[in-house]
């Protein structure tokens, strides 16, 4: 891991944008963990540290997030999207699979709900504040990323994202996990995604029993759930929407979205 990097880079940011609040957004994966450590290491305390709350995922990963935060004396707030999930499916049906249908989701059990966040807890509804914000993408990570994120700052108004381990490969982050004894989540171990989201849309049926495996309460509530969707809509999570029900949206797959892109 390229530490060095990793200071400049932030410097940099910090220089350039003169931030009001450090955020260091944490899904709980290995990526967004190294992230967290490494901005540890560097010696910058985040403000505040965000979670997102999706409605779809596994409980052990939002409960491991409230752990180590809690062992490193942050500020933990929550981007929770309740029951949308839930509300959402049972009227429409799944939200099927792609990338439209993976927009579609982030924007309604993350996007929304992160701007709530920020907006009530750390700007405070006021405006001309700059937030900078720390997560995990890699630009290795996939051959779409190589592309769009040769840039690993991004300014969307207000918002300033700083990919701290931009250049970093996976085998870089479990590396300095290990080497720095640092405990990962047991649903990132066994899954290699954090379980944050589990939406259906980017997401395998091996997953989806996987994950079942780890939480049978997440069995359990996908399982019953999926049984009342298909009373009114015939297609399963996970599964592509019928033609003849199709529900594509215009715009869907342009919108942007910086956090946790692949449900990761």
């Amino acid at each position: 891991m390229d530490i060095k990097y990793s200071k400049d880079l932030l410097d940099r940011a910090i220089k350039d944008y003169s931030p009001y609040a450090i955020v260091m957004m944490l899904s709980g994966g290995d990526d967004s963990l190294t992230s967290y450590e490494v901005l540890n290491e560097i010696g910058v305390k985040p403000d505040f540290v965000i979670h997102g709350i999706t409605g779809t995922g596994l409980k052990e990963t939002t409960e491991f997030v409230v752990q180590h935060v809690e062992k490193r004396g942050d500020k933990l707030i929550f981007a929770n999207a309740g029951d949308a999930y839930e509300k959402y499916v049972l009227r429409k049906g799944f939200f099927g699979v792609g990338s439209r249908a993976h927009s579609f989701a982030y924007h309604l059990l993350k996007s929304t709900h992160f701007n709530r966040a920020v907006s009530e807890n750390i700007r405070q509804r006021k405006r001309g504040r700059n937030v900078l914000f720390i997560n995990g993408a890699r630009r290795k990570e996939s051959n779409r990323r190589k592309k769009t994120m040769i840039n690993p700052v991004k300014k969307d108004g207000p918002n300033i994202w700083v990919n701290i381990i931009n250049e970093a490969t996976k085998k870089d982050t479990l590396n300095y996990l290990e080497g720095n004894s640092i405990c990962r989540n047991p649903v990132s171990v066994k899954m290699c995604k954090s379980g944050e989201c589990m939406c259906g849309t980017m997401q395998s049926n091996e997953m989806r029993v996987e994950a079942g495996h780890i939480s049978p309460v997440w069995k359990n509530w996908i399982d019953s759930l999926e049984k009342e969707v298909l009373k009114k809509h015939p297609w399963k999570w996970g599964a592509k929407i019928p033609n003849t029900f199709s529900m594509e949206k215009k715009g869907q797959l342009n919108l942007f979205r910086p956090m946790c892109v692949d449900c990761g």
